[in-house]
């Protein structure tokens, strides 16, 4: 039985990965995966996105799938585009963090709403983002982001998608291209610091959230192919400056230090993960 069981994992495996890289993903791209029954049903979530006009039909994937109850508020960084402009409340120039904010002060997420930061330069390979939102809930995690696929651009080895995964719990989160927010963690994280620009660094603030019982993680079952070169189009001199008092109140040198796994996992055969349930 063994055998026969290892037989069709391999067989899965050589099916998929062609198409997404090492993780295994959801059988279900629309409702996640039907061996996690556990994570069925409505998670509300509200999806904030900044967006360049060549980008726009990258976003519009990321919404137009998007289960009952969620929400979408978008800003323009150029020309609003037609195809989101159910969606685009704001447009014109600006950096990331501050005009993610204007976003979050103009429309702010709902009681129990998951909070979800995007870039626009990103494709879900696997699931879209309810399944993703709904394995985060699911796994017990207050911060998370998709894995990576093996050709997507990443800066950590940490984020890159693990096979036979559902979702890792680790201790770092990267602060794109896609992250999400639980309800209880919001106040930890929101508002956005007003002297942020692009993000550096606060993915090391949240990591120290950990110290206070919050649970981060990586959720391989719904991977990204992540299309953007990391700081290609600004100057990431003042990025370095504003994340070093983070570094600093971690007692590290490198976030590359932070950017590891706990070492426990959540598979694919598992109802749920071990640590739900346990105190914080």
């Amino acid at each position: 039985m063994t055998g026969s069981k290892d037989h069709l994992l391999a067989a899965w495996r050589r099916h998929l990965e062609p198409r997404v890289g090492p993780a295994l993903v959801a059988l279900d791209a629309r409702t996640g995966s039907r061996m996690h029954r556990c994570a069925d049903g409505p998670v509300p979530w509200v999806l904030y996105c900044v967006y360049r006009r060549r980008n726009a039909d990258t976003v519009r994937r990321l919404v137009e799938h998007r289960p009952p109850g969620s929400r979408v508020v978008l800003h323009a960084l150029d020309e609003s585009a037609p195809e989101l402009a159910a969606w685009t409340a704001s447009h014109g120039p600006g950096r990331r963090m501050p005009l993610l904010q204007s976003l979050v002060d103009r429309d702010p997420p709902l009681d129990g709403e998951w909070v979800v930061v995007a870039d626009d330069d990103a494709v879900f390979v696997g699931g879209q983002v309810g399944a993703f939102v709904r394995l985060a809930a699911a796994g017990a995690l207050d911060i998370a982001q998709p894995a990576h696929v093996h050709d997507s651009i990443h800066s950590f080895r940490v984020t890159r998608a693990v096979p036979l995964s559902t979702v890792r719990e680790t201790r770092f989160v990267e602060v794109g291209p896609v992250v999400a927010f639980s309800p209880g963690v919001r106040h930890r994280v929101l508002p956005f610091p007003s002297d942020a620009r692009m993000g550096w660094g606060l993915d090391v603030a949240w990591t120290l959230v950990r110290r206070d019982g919050f649970r981060l993680g990586v959720v391989d079952a719904t991977p990204v192919r992540h299309h953007g070169a990391v700081a290609a189009e600004y100057d990431d001199a003042d990025e370095y400056t504003f994340q070093e008092r983070y570094l600093a109140e971690a007692g590290v040198e490198s976030s590359h230090e932070l950017a590891t796994n706990t070492g426990r996992t959540w598979r694919p055969w598992q109802r749920q993960p071990r640590w739900v349930g346990e105190r914080r």
